[in-house]
């Protein structure tokens, strides 16, 4: 298998702790209110649902997704909360935290291949995300720009377009096996599954490539690349 010519990214899950920050400031909202003996991995899992058949109804901006999103989940579970902490929960994305080998392995991609992302996000947001990465992309394709959220296509599409790319040239890479696996499966780019957390293959789709992390997915990248300088060497 050749080296890809790009990588396109899911960034939230895959690049910055989406799961865990958002645990984090779902303790830190019930822990203001008093509460500490709830199971915030339920909660956040059941937000997520929520939240992923919310950004299918129609383009919102995702800081409105996330302002109307808190209040579904928590009312659901019957728990506590005010306006400032959805204002905070709103506000804060930009902010969560990455992974640890993220930093480190987008560097190293970039020796190898175009990095770019495909991202269900604002602009601003993945903006100060993106700045804390500290790292250049070829592209950045928010939601904002495509008019609409993944497993929606445009984004894909887009992504293409900036990076003057093919999609056999292009491998997408995430750990949203429904956002991202799935739509990128359907319109025919390879793809690799970041199961950070591993978890079972949620649809019959077969990814190209499975991996744990972003360091075992950098060396699988590597290896395509210097079998290709070994074979036309």
């Amino acid at each position: 298998m050749a080296a890809p010519k790009a990588v396109t990214f899911d960034c939230y899950g895959t690049l910055v702790d989406w799961e865990g920050e958002i645990q984090r400031v779902f303790k830190e909202i019930l822990a203001n209110h008093g509460i500490t003996d709830v199971d915030t991995v339920a909660v956040q899992r059941r937000w997520e649902d929520l939240q992923f058949d919310y950004i299918q109804e129609k383009y919102r901006p995702y800081t409105e997704v996330l302002t109307n999103t808190l209040p579904m989940t928590f009312k659901e579970f019957d728990l506590p909360f005010d306006q400032a902490d959805v204002e905070m929960f709103a506000g804060s994305m930009g902010s969560w935290g990455l992974f640890p080998d993220t930093i480190e392995s987008l560097k190293e991609l970039k020796k190898y291949t175009k990095i770019a992302l495909i991202t269900n996000t604002d602009n601003a947001i993945i903006a100060q995300s993106i700045a804390q990465m500290g790292v250049e992309f070829d592209a950045v394709i928010t939601a904002e720009k495509a008019g609409v959220y993944k497993p929606g296509h445009n984004g894909f599409a887009l992504a293409c377009k900036e990076l003057g790319l093919k999609k056999e040239e292009i491998l997408h890479a995430g750990f949203g096996f429904k956002y991202d696996v799935v739509p990128a499966t359907d319109l025919g780019f390879q793809t690799c599954w970041i199961n950070r957390q591993g978890e079972v293959r949620p649809v019959d789709y077969q990814e190209t490539y499975l991996v744990g992390d972003m360091r075992t997915f950098v060396l699988m990248i590597k290896g395509m690349a210097e079998s290709d300088y070994i074979k036309f060497e």
